[in-house]
């Protein structure tokens, strides 16, 4: 993705902030909305990006996704050790922690596992069958 996009996403990420300063997204739909910053209904591969990613879930600002922050996206059923398997997959340096990095190298595979129908989009139904959550509006 072009540098000026990713800026641009990330700025309505910012523009959002105070919002999310208050509101900590703990559900799936909650972060999914957070992650659908053009509120289409379906994340296209520059609302995944990692800068975008890192952006929405980091809750304690220090530019990395742990397990903690990405359990309440594995849903109900996950636990830390399941967050933390999922972070492992990609997690280069060991630390249990995804960076920027970590997070741009997978991001086409992942992105392609999400988009189950492959129309370059994953809505919210493909985002549950592939991990499992139970989606609430």
């Amino acid at each position: 993705m072009a540098r000026s996009l990713r800026g641009f996403v990330v700025v309505l990420l910012i523009a959002s902030a105070p919002l999310a300063a208050q509101q900590i997204a703990t559900t799936a739909s909650e972060r999914f909305a957070r992650l659908d910053v053009n509120h289409d209904g379906g994340l296209s591969k520059y609302e995944v990006d990692a800068d975008v990613f890192i952006a929405a879930l980091d809750n304690d600002g220090d530019h990395l996704v742990s397990p903690s922050e990405l359990l309440p996206l594995l849903g109900a059923d996950a636990t830390e050790a399941t967050a933390l398997d999922r972070v492992r997959v990609a997690d280069r340096n060991a630390d249990d922690k995804l960076d920027v990095n970590e997070l741009d190298r997978g991001s086409e595979m992942r992105f392609k596992w999400m988009d189950e129908n492959g129309d370059g989009n994953v809505d919210p139904q493909e985002l549950a069958a592939r991990f499992g959550v139970k989606m609430v509006n």
